[in-house]
């Protein structure tokens, strides 16, 4: 199931990291939590280490268990802009920022047309989320680390 640049991509940021790529998946509201387990597992088998925020979690709780797990990105489950215990992306925002976690890469997994998509790193289709999303995302967390220890060197 892992195509040969996948294992590339996952080699190369294990060498540079020591680990993984690591992710916590949040849900922005109770009405995304049925979504929790397939995209859990979607991102698990894309190579991903996946750690799951509670249920019904806050902004300042989920951006402390970023911290916490030592993610290097952070996906919400975004399907429903209306129910009313809704964690907004500017709250997630805001709370990374201080906690100094601006280095945490930010996406919805939702719609491709949501009204936040400016505002985070990345946005995936829910409906045709798949392993090629992976890839991709692996990809770009790869050539982030890669540009951080350049600037080290």
């Amino acid at each position: 199931m892992t195509s040969p640049q996948l294992a590339t991509n996952l080699a190369r940021f294990a060498e540079i990291e020591g680990r993984h790529p690591r992710l916590l998946l949040a849900t922005a509201s109770s009405e995304e939590q049925a979504h929790h387990k397939h995209v859990a597992t979607l991102f698990a088998d894309g190579g991903f280490d996946v750690d799951v925020a509670p249920p019904h979690s806050d902004a300042q709780s989920i951006a402390r268990q970023v911290i916490d797990c030592d993610a290097d990105m952070l996906v919400l489950i975004r399907t429903s802009m209306t129910s009313p215990d809704r964690v907004s992306v500017a709250d997630l925002i805001s709370a990374l920022d201080a906690m100094d976690a601006e280095y945490v890469k930010f996406g919805i997994v939702g719609h491709s047309d949501d009204p936040a998509r400016a505002n985070v790193d990345f946005v995936c289709d829910l409906e045709h989320l798949q392993t090629a999303d992976c890839e991709a995302l692996i990809a770009y967390i790869l050539a982030v680390e890669e540009g951080r220890v350049a600037q080290h060197i």
